[in-house]
């Protein structure tokens, strides 16, 4: 491939991955201002002066633990609207309150007594993709807190990505900087709460830092299984290199899903620039190979135009999710998938509403 073809394809998938950056973040039907606190840790540097949503950049620093609080405000004019249009229309504002760091023995307390007090006793922990700032993050964790509803706790990790969508580059060599710190975060929530209470969400380039994570954690024999579920979101992960190295990620969690689709604009970018099909692709690379339950989202259609979010923005898939994740379901206990084969292997598509 060319330079000039390179550089071009290397804009638009910028241009297309931080797309979703000021949009609002999706209602699942609020009444009144609400108040919605997740946890995080990151390795952002931090301006001491502040705690609200520019109190973490893009630059690297130490690892800071705390929570974040997030204001849904609804929109009644467009409530109505919403609920039918075949297409994301937000329906509130959200805005982050406070983003408070804490001190290690008041953060793992905390996290502790919450989970606890989950159905599941579980934790969910997010791991973000390239151009996500801080802000977003949060707003995205405290909305997947709220579709969780008691289910389960959500901790967000947030790496320093620049939130720039032209910084495709320098957010790949974060996020591979950032590696050390999620393995060992991964290794006190397992040590704390038990490893099978551990959920790992990993997004787009999140799915890179989380699968070198884990063989990090895994080098020691002692350390199996390191969490209970994985869970692969839209990964930008190169398809044949994942299923060669399945055989020794797969000892690692007690259960792997992935989520791919076929309308997935970014992720057909990113195999135009490498020249080889993404794990989060769907239609002709799908993949489906033993050991791993994967999803292919693309019958409930777009909803959101790049369609690279939809484990957020579309109602189908994220309450796919929180079955998965919250009951802790296998695809074929779930109630809105059905099965589907492909080279005597079964999956799972999503069923698109009538």
């Amino acid at each position: 491939m060319g330079v000039v073809r390179r550089l071009v394809l290397c804009s638009a998938l910028a241009l297309w991955s931080g797309a979703g950056q000021a949009q609002e973040v999706p209602s699942t039907a609020a009444v009144g201002d609400r108040d919605v606190t997740v946890f995080y840790v990151t390795n952002r540097s931090r301006d001491p002066g502040r705690t609200d949503d520019d109190a973490y950049g893009g630059a690297r620093g130490p690892t800071h633990l705390g929570r974040c609080t997030v204001r849904f405000t609804p929109i009644p004019l467009l409530d109505r609207l919403g609920a039918a249009a075949p297409f994301y229309v937000p329906t509130e504002t959200n805005d982050i309150s406070t983003a408070e760091a804490v001190d290690e023995r008041t953060f793992w307390r905390r996290l502790a007594e919450s989970v606890e007090a989950t159905a599941s006793r579980s934790a969910v922990v997010f791991v973000h993709g390239y151009n996500y700032g801080f802000a977003r993050t949060c707003r995205m964790a405290a909305e997947m807190q709220r579709t969780l509803a008691g289910q389960a706790t959500v901790v967000m990790v947030s790496w320093p990505s620049n939130g720039n969508p032209a910084d495709y580059v320098g957010d790949l060599a974060d996020a591979e900087w950032s590696v050390p710190m999620l393995a060992g975060f991964l290794r006190r929530l397992g040590d704390r709460i038990g490893p099978e209470k551990v959920q790992v969400l990993a997004h787009s380039m999140g799915s890179r830092v989380t699968v070198a994570a884990l063989e990090r954690l895994g080098a020691s024999p002692d350390r199996r299984p390191v969490i209970g579920r994985l869970v692969l979101l839209a990964p930008d992960y190169d398809s044949q290199t994942f299923v060669d190295r399945l055989p020794d990620l797969s000892p690692l969690a007690q259960s792997l899903t992935l989520y791919a689709s076929s309308n997935d604009s970014p992720l057909k970018l990113s195999r135009q620039l490498s020249g080889y099909p993404r794990l989060g692709e769907a239609g002709d690379y799908l993949t489906v190979v033993d050991g791993i339950e994967t999803v292919d989202v693309s019958p409930a259609g777009i909803y959101q135009v790049f369609g690279h979010e939809y484990f957020f923005y579309h109602p189908l898939v994220a309450a796919d999710l929180a079955e998965l994740l919250g009951a802790g379901r296998a695809a074929s206990e779930r109630s809105g998938l059905r099965a589907r084969t492909r080279d005597g292997r079964t999956y799972w598509e999503v069923v698109p509403e009538p």
